[in-house]
C-alpha cells in the first residue's frame, strides 16, 4: 500500500514537472515566425513592365509634340509694297491774275510733313490685311525717273528694259508693287469762253488762287502725279478704273467756298492755310484707301 502511494507520488511529481516545463518552453499566445520566400524573378518583371511604360510614354509624348508642331500655321512671307514720294518739303500757293503780270509762285516755310503724313497713310491702310508689308525704297533710288518699270508699247504693257537693274533689285528684296508719288503741276482750273477754254496750272501742293476781275477763286492743289507699277509682271495698276478719279486734276484740286480771305495775300498765314492742307490730307487718305482695296482682292 504505501509502494502504491509512493508510486502515485512520483507520478504526480513527474507530470507537474512535465507541465511546467510545457509552460516555461512556450507561451500559448506566442507564434514561430514564418520565412517569407520573395520570388525575385516576379521583382525583375516588374522592373522591366515600369520601364517600358516609361518608354511607351515618351514615344506618345513625342508624337503629340510633332502632331502639334504639325498643326502650328506655316508663316507665309509677306508681299512688300515699296513707296517713293518726292515732294517739296514745304507748301506753295500758285496765283494767277487778271493779267499774267499779276501772276506769281511762292513758297512757305509751314512745315506740314507731307511726305512721312502720305507714306504713314499708305502704310496703314495697306498692312491691315497680314499679307502686306509697306516699305520705303527711296534709300535705292536717286529719282522717280528711275520708277518708269512699265511702259505700253502697241497696246501691249512691256518692262522698261532700261530700268532692268533696278527692277531686279528691288525684286530681289521681296518688293513686287511699287506706289510712286511725285509732286507735279497739274490743271487747277480750266475757265471756258467765246473764245475757247485756257487752263491754268498748280505749280505744287498747296494753295492756288485766281483772280479775275474782282472774282477770287481758292483752291486746295494735291498737285501729284500717281504711279502704281507691278514688278513681277508688267502692269500698270494705276491706269486700272479703280484708280481713274484719284488721277484726275479736277479731283486733286478742290475749291474751298468757305476760305477765309488772308489777311495779306501775298503772305499767308499756317492757320489761314489749314482748310487747304486738311483738303490734301483727304486725298491722301482717299488714295491709301483705294490702294489698301486694290491689293486687298488681290
Amino acid at each position: 500500500m504505501k509502494f502504491v502511494t509512493k508510486f502515485s507520488v512520483l507520478v504526480a511529481i513527474s507530470m507537474l514537472a512535465t507541465g511546467c516545463v510545457t509552460q516555461r518552453g512556450v507561451e500559448p499566445s506566442e507564434s514561430v515566425p514564418t520565412e517569407i520566400n520573395v520570388d525575385k524573378s516576379s521583382s525583375g518583371d516588374q522592373t522591366n513592365n515600369d520601364a517600358l511604360d516609361k518608354e511607351v510614354d515618351g514615344s506618345e509624348q513625342a508624337s503629340e509634340d510633332e502632331a502639334d508642331e504639325a498643326n502650328e500655321p506655316i508663316e507665309v512671307p509677306k508681299q512688300k509694297i515699296g513707296v517713293f514720294i518726292n515732294a517739296n518739303e514745304f507748301p506753295s500757293h500758285t496765283h494767277v491774275g487778271t493779267t499774267k503780270f499779276n501772276n506769281f509762285s511762292k513758297e512757305y516755310a509751314y512745315d506740314w510733313q507731307i511726305a512721312s503724313t502720305l507714306f504713314t497713310k499708305l502704310k496703314a491702310a495697306i498692312e491691315q490685311s497680314s499679307r502686306f508689308e509697306v516699305v520705303d525704297v527711296s534709300p535705292k533710288v536717286k529719282g522717280a525717273w528711275q520708277l518708269d518699270f512699265v511702259v505700253k508699247q502697241d497696246n501691249n504693257w512691256s518692262f522698261n528694259e532700261n530700268q532692268n537693274a533696278l527692277r531686279k533689285s528691288l525684286l530681289a528684296d521681296g518688293v513686287t508693287k511699287i506706289i510712286i508719288v511725285q509732286e507735279a503741276p497739274t490743271v487747277a482750273i480750266t475757265e471756258c469762253g467765246t473764245y475757247g477754254c485756257s487752263e491754268h496750272q498748280s505749280e505744287g501742293f498747296g494753295l492756288f488762287t485766281r483772280s479775275f476781275l474782282g472774282t477770287d477763286y481758292y483752291i486746295a492743289s494735291a498737285s501729284f502725279d500717281i504711279s502704281i507699277e507691278s514688278l513681277d509682271k508688267p502692269v500698270d495698276i494705276a491706269s486700272k478704273p479703280l484708280f481713274k478719279e484719284l488721277k484726275d486734276d479736277a479731283m486733286k484740286n478742290v475749291r474751298i467756298e468757305e476760305f477765309v480771305p488772308p489777311e495779306d495775300f501775298d503772305e499767308v498765314t499756317e492757320k489761314e492755310l489749314a482748310p487747304i492742307k486738311d483738303s490734301i490730307i483727304s486725298y491722301f487718305d482717299r488714295l491709301a484707301e483705294t490702294a489698301a482695296k486694290y491689293f486687298s482682292n488681290q
